[in-house]
C-alpha cells in the first residue's frame, strides 16, 4: 500500500488551440509555477527544479524544496541527483548508437561473438535483441532472488556470466518474445566495453557528455564515491523517508549522475539535428520495438515513452517505472524538465498544463472526505475486516504476466494491522464508517461489502491521486496434514546449483526454507499450486510455485514463475 508516487512529468504545457496563441512571458509563467509548488517551497520538503524550454531557449526556470532535509540544503539546478536504473538507459543507449557510428560494433552483431560460452540456444541473439528485451536471457535479479534475501546483495560479473552460461533454455523465444531482463543491459555494457576497449564511463564522457556541454554529468560506477552536493532521495507525503536501497550488480551498473542544468543542455542537444545526441537517437529509433505489453503508451526500452494528447505527440524521458525527468512536445518545440529527489513532487506539474491551456482540470479520483479525528470501532466489529486481499493489477512493463500482490489485515486486540509484506505492517486508524487511514503516508482505505453475496472489497487512495482496488479471497486453511506432507522434501535447481527444503512448521503451514533467506510461507492458490513472497529491492513480488507429479502420482519437482521469470525448475531430491 506504500505505493510511491510516480516520478512523472506527463505535462503538456502548451497544447494551444491555434498556432497563433502566444506563449506566456517569463514572469507570468514563473508565477504560475510558483503557485503550483507553493506547498513545497520550504525547508521541510524534498526538492525539484523546473525548466521550460521553447525553440532552444529557456523561458522559465525555478527551484523549490531541499536536496537534503536533515541539513537543510536547498535544491537547485546545480544539485546532482543519481538517476534510477532504467532512467539512465537513455544515455547508455545513446552511447551504443555512437559506437556503431564509429564502426566499433553493429546492432545485428551476435552476442555470442563477444561471449562464446553463452548457451547454444542463444546463437542467434543479437545486440538489437538485448535492446528489445527479446533475448530470452534470465533476469539476473529475478532469478538470483530465489537464493538471496533481496536485490541489495552484491552480484559480480562472474556470477552473472555463470548464471547465463548455464541457462538451460530461454525464458522467451529469442528475437520474438518479450521479458524485461536486467541481464540484457549487463551484457550490453560488457559488450560496449569490449568493443570500445574503454570503460563505459570514460567513453560516455568523451563521446557524449563533453560534446553536449554536460560537464556535471557522469556514469557513477562506485556508490561509495563522494559526490559534492549529491541530493538524497525521499519518498512519502505527510511524512518523508529516505530511500537507501541500492542494487549492486552488472544489470544495474549504469547509474548516471546529472543536474537539471545539464538536462537543459541535453534537451537542447536533442533538438539540434546535427548534435551527436540527436544522431544517436535517429539510429536507435530505426529498428526500435516498443515494449509490447504496455498500452496505450508506446514505451521504448531506451527510455522514451510516447503519448498522444489531443492529437499531439508527447515524449516523456525516463525509466519504465515512470520516473520521468523530461517531457518533450515535438510539434511545439517545447521541453519541460522536472528534476528532483522525490516522486511526490513531480505530479504537481500536471496541473500547470490545465492552467496554461485555460481548460478545466481533468477529473481526478478523490478519496472520501474524512474527519481528522480517529473514531472508535467495537472490537468485535473489527473482525469482519480481517483476511487476505488480492490487488487487482494490470499487466506492467515486465512481461505479459500480472504481478501478483496481496495484503493481509489482521486483528490484534482492538486494532487492525495492515500487512503489506509478510512482516511489515502499519496500524490502521479508524476515521469513519468503513474508513481507515495509514498514519505515515496518509493513504485512505475504504473496506466495504457491496452486496451480501459479494466479497469484501478495499478501495485505497494514496496521496498521489491514484486508486488501488483489492478483493478479499477465501484462503484455504483446512488442508489436512497428510495432504500438505506430500509436498515436503528437498528440492534442487540444477541451473543455480541451489537447494531448498519444503517443510511443515509448527502451525501446520508449508514453508520454503533456504539457508540464505528467512522462511517464507507457501500460500495455497489452487491444486498443487502455492505462492511465496520474494523480496525485490524495497518491494515484494510473489512467486507461483506449481508442484508436478510423475507417472505414479508422486511429487517430482516444482515449476516456479513470476513476472520476470517465465519458468525455473527445482527437481525433488530422492535419496
Amino acid at each position: 500500500m506504500r505505493k510511491k508516487t510516480l516520478l512523472s512529468l506527463v505535462v503538456v504545457l502548451f497544447l494551444v488551440q491555434s498556432q497563433a496563441q502566444l506563449i506566456p512571458d517569463k514572469q507570468t509563467l514563473e508565477q504560475k509555477i510558483d503557485s503550483l509548488f507553493q506547498r513545497i517551497n520550504n525547508d521541510r520538503s524534498p526538492g525539484i527544479s523546473v525548466t521550460v524550454i521553447h525553440d532552444g531557449k529557456i523561458i522559465a526556470s525555478k527551484d523549490f524544496g531541499m536536496a537534503n532535509l536533515e541539513h537543510k540544503v536547498a535544491f537547485t539546478h546545480q544539485t546532482p541527483v543519481r538517476l534510477g536504473y532504467s532512467g539512465a538507459r537513455e544515455f547508455m543507449c545513446a552511447g551504443l548508437a555512437l559506437m556503431e557510428a564509429e564502426g566499433l560494433l553493429r546492432f545485428d552483431d551476435k552476442v555470442k561473438k563477444y561471449f562464446p560460452k553463452l548457451p547454444a540456444w542463444s546463437a542467434d541473439v543479437t545486440i538489437q535483441d538485448l535492446l528489445n528485451h527479446s533475448s530470452g536471457f534470465d533476469d539476473e535479479w529475478a532469478t538470483m532472488l530465489l537464493m538471496q534475501a533481496n536485490m541489495d546483495n552484491r552480484v559480480d560479473k562472474e556470477q552473472l556470466l555463470t548464471l547465463l552460461y548455464n541457462q538451460p533454455k530461454p525464458q522467451v523465444e529469442p528475437g520474438k518474445g518479450y521479458m524485461y531482463s536486467n541481464s540484457d543491459f549487463a551484457l550490453l555494457r560488457m559488450i560496449m566495453e569490449k568493443a570500445s576497449e574503454k570503460s563505459l564511463p570514460d567513453y560516455l564522457q568523451l563521446k557524449l557528455f563533453a560534446p553536449s556541454g554536460m560537464n556535471a554529468t557522469f556514469m557513477n560506477d562506485y556508490l561509495d564515491e563522494i559526490i559534492p552536493g549529491l541530493a538524497d532521495k525521499y519518498y512519502g507525503s505527510e511524512k518523508y523517508f529516505k530511500q537507501v536501497g541500492v542494487k549492486t550488480s552488472p544489470g544495474g551498473n549504469y547509474r548516471i549522475v546529472t543536474t537539471a542544468s545539464d538536462l537543459e543542455k541535453w534537451a537542447i542537444a536533442l533538438e539540434d539535428s546535427t548534435s551527436v545526441a540527436a544522431k544517436a537517437f535517429r539510429r536507435l529509433y530505426r529498428n526500435a520495438r516498443p515494449i509490447p505489453v504496455l498500452s496505450p503508451q508506446i514505451h521504448y526500452v531506451f527510455g522514451h515513452e510516447w503519448h498522444k494528447i489531443e492529437n499531439t505527440d508527447i515524449v516523456k524521458h525516463g525509466g519504465v517505472n515512470e520516473d520521468f525527468y523530461m517531457t518533450h512536445i515535438p510539434s511545439k518545440k517545447i521541453t519541460i524538465i522536472g528534476f528532483g529527489n522525490a516522486f511526490e513532487n513531480m505530479s504537481v506539474v500536471m496541473s500547470l498544463s490545465n492552467i496554461l491551456l485555460n481548460k478545466k482540470a481533468d477529473s481526478k479520483i478523490t478519496a472520501p472526505l474524512i474527519s481528522t479525528n480517529p473514531v472508535t470501532i467495537n472490537k468485535n466489529e473489527l473482525a469482519k475486516y480481517t483476511g487476505r486481499y488480492f490487488e487487482q493489477r494490470p499487466v506492467g512493463h515486465s512481461s505479459h504476466l500480472t504481478n501478483i500482490r496481496f495484503c493481509d489485515i489482521k486483528q490484534v486486540d482492538d486494532s487492525l494491522h495492515f500487512y503489506y509484506t509478510s512482516n511489515e505492517y502499519f496500524t490502521m486508524i479508524p476515521v469513519g464508517k468503513d474508513l481507515f487511514k495509514d498514519p505515515d503516508f496518509g493513504t485512505i482505505i475504504k473496506i466495504t461489502k457491496p452486496h451480501p453475496d459479494s466479497a469484501m472489497k478495499i478501495q485505497a487512495w494514496p496521496t498521489d491521486g491514484s486508486i488501488i482496488n483489492l478483493v478479499k479471497v477465501n484462503t484455504a486453511t483446512n488442508f489436512s496434514k497428510e495432504y500438505l506432507k506430500q509436498f515436503t522434501g528437498e528440492y534442487h535447481s540444477k541451473h543455480l546449483d541451489f537447494y531448498c527444503r519444503i517443510v511443515l512448521n509448527e502451525s501446520n503451514q508449508l514453508v520454503i526454507r533456504r539457508p540464505t533467506i528467512s522462511d517464507k510461507e507457501l500460500v495455497p492458490d489452487g491444486e498443487n499450486r502455492f505462492l511465496f513472497e520474494m523480496e525485490a529491492g524495497g518491494d515484494s513480488w510473489y512467486v507461483v510455485a506449481v508442484f508436478t507429479k510423475d507417472k505414479n502420482g508422486r511429487i517430482d519437482g516444482i515449476n516456479m514463475q513470476h513476472v520476470r521469470m517465465m519458468h525455473h525448475r527445482f527437481e525433488k531430491v530422492v535419496r
